[in-house]
């Protein structure tokens, strides 16, 4: 009896052998069908090596084949994310990737600046501001971030950043054509939120002052530019839009243009 069944697994697992190598056989991985979306002349280069990569999964099976492992490839190069992958038996990989946007520059401590994106992650290192598809990007001061290529920035209020300019991308298409830089003032502790702010230097001249960014990041930077849109070709060129939370009525804010700036102590 023993014996009979130590015969029944051992000729079980030489079925499942025979099955799994005839599925290797009929779904083998034949063309890796890559879609690039890419804004740069580095980034078309870096789409060419990464095809390279990928196309080194061909021959692979499509059975057993693991998707972490092209997003993972693709996670080499930090301008890129995944915004799709899936098989198409019986023996296509169809994987969609897109180039990511540098939207903020980190001066750090070693003088070179970080490039960091919408989301937050940071894309690359240079020694000066200029992005890879032309101008400045939006200059980040006094925060206190740390940074490491590939990997998302982290740091006092720079979540409360991303929710601010989440807030101003239902406005404005692309924020470098619009804003300059934003400094970090106050004290910049996150459990004295009351006195700390974002100073928004506009292209044209103007500054947004948005106090207590932890609170209603997204809503008081929709505020900010719908204030911002009502101002003519010259007032854009000075003066301060004072973005704050009306007193007890939390949620509710508040925007206001001024001719002129009022100092306050950073």
């Amino acid at each position: 009896m023993k014996k009979a069944l130590i015969m029944t697994s051992v000729a079980f697992l030489l079925l499942l052998a025979v099955v799994a190598a005839g599925l290797n056989v009929i779904f083998t991985v034949t063309y890796i069908d890559a879609s690039f979306s890419t804004i740069s002349v580095q980034g078309e280069e870096e789409a060419k090596a990464l095809k390279k990569e990928l196309d080194e999964f061909v021959g692979d099976s499509m059975t057993f084949l693991d998707l972490s492992d092209i997003e993972e490839t693709v996670e080499k190069y930090p301008c890129f994310r995944v915004e799709r992958v899936n098989k198409k038996f019986p023996k296509t990989v169809e994987v969609v990737v897109k180039e990511r946007k540098e939207l903020f520059a980190y001066k750090t401590e070693d003088g070179n600046y970080a490039m960091i994106d919408s989301e937050g992650q940071c894309i690359r290192v240079s020694d000066e501001n200029v992005s890879r598809t032309g101008g400045e990007n939006i200059i980040l001061k006094n925060f206190r971030l740390n940074v490491e290529v590939g990997e998302r920035a982290e740091g006092d209020y720079f979540d409360a950043l991303l929710k601010t300019f989440s807030g101003f991308a239902a406005y404005i298409a692309d924020a470098r054509t619009n804003i300059r830089e934003v400094t970090l003032l106050g004290s910049g502790d996150e459990e004295n939120p009351l006195t700390n702010r974002f100073n928004i230097e506009m292209q044209e001249g103007v500054f947004v002052e948005l106090y207590n960014p932890l609170s209603y990041a997204e809503e008081k930077a929709k505020r900010a530019i719908e204030e911002y849109d009502k101002l003519g070709d010259v007032t854009r060129m000075y003066g301060c839009i004072t973005v704050t939370e009306v007193n007890g009525a939390p949620g509710t804010i508040n925007a206001a243009y001024m001719q002129h700036r009022v100092e306050h102590d950073a």
